[in-house]
Order: structure tokens, then sequence, then C-alpha cells
């Protein structure tokens, strides 16, 4: 079971080592919250580039190197290389920074959860990766309750998501 924890990221660093689907969605997922991100990768494809999560974001086309860890606050590994993935977290957890990684559940220091908001409320909703379906039905049942297609609300989809996501 994961600690449901809510973070304030607006001065943080966050690096996120993908330009995959995944790495999309988590950018997605905190994009309102964190000021500062880096996304590196080697093959970042222009509609990536042009997309609405990298706007106003550091891109670096290139592989990942562990000194891009240097002066960051939070990792979110998040390649199709199980390997590299691996090899970010050791990494990430000798320096000591909280690390998700989209291969696994095992690897993450934390997890991504199903995040909707209406106002100033903020919900997040996971199952510790394990039953998506919960999670689904659950949101669906928060956003009935608070009446999520309103205008000042706003869902962060977390669709095609897999349950170690």
């Amino acid at each position: 079971m994961y600690f449901p924890l809510f973070l304030d990221l607006s001065e943080k660093n966050v690096l996120v080592v993908g330009a995959g689907q995944i790495a999309r969605r988590r950018i997605r997922a905190i994009f309102g919250f964190a000021e500062h991100i880096t996304i590196v990768a080697p093959c970042i494809t222009e509609d990536f580039r042009l997309s609405d999560v990298v706007t106003g974001v550091t891109v670096k086309q290139r592989c990942f190197e562990e000194n891009d860890l240097e002066g960051m606050d939070l990792v979110i590994a998040a390649t199709d290389d199980a390997d590299l993935n691996s090899h970010i977290c050791a990494c990430c957890r000798r320096k000591g920074i909280p690390v998700n990684v989209c291969t696994g559940t095992r690897d993450c220091d934390f997890l991504f959860p199903s995040v909707i908001e209406k106002g100033r409320v903020v919900v997040g909703v996971n199952a510790s990766g394990r039953d998506h379906s919960l999670v689904k039905e659950t949101r669906k049942q928060i956003e009935a309750l608070l009446d999520v297609d309103g205008e000042d609300s706003k869902y962060i989809p977390d669709k095609e998501t897999r349950p170690e996501d």
C-alpha cells in the first residue's frame, strides 16, 4: 500500500526520461502543478515537441546521463527500456531522489493517481497499481459527486494505463 501524499511541486525540478505515451501522460498529470520540468530522450517526435504538455518545458534530445539527476527533486523513468529504467532508479536511490518507474511498481517510490480537479479541490485515486478497474469506477463516482462537468473542473485522463503505471 502506498501512502497518499500531496506535494507542492511548484518550485521542484522534475526530470522525465522518455518521450513516449507514458511519459506524455506523466507530464500531463504534473503539468499544472510543476513549473520546472525537463525531458531527456534521444528521440522526440515533432508531434510530441509541439504538444500541449511540452509548452514551457525544457527538452534535451539525447540519451540519459547520470549527471541529468543533478539538482532534480523528482524523477520519472518512462522509457521503453526496462534496463535503462532500472539503472535510472538505482542512480536516483543512491542520490536520495524519489523516482517513478513506468516498467513496474517495485521500483517506484511514488505512484501516479487518477487526478480529478474541481475548483480548489484535487482528488487522487489509486489502488497501489493493482486494480485499475476499481480506480476507474471510483473516479467516476467522485466525478459525479463533484459534478466534474462544470466550468471550473479538470479531469486528467489516465486512459490506456497499465496496472503498473
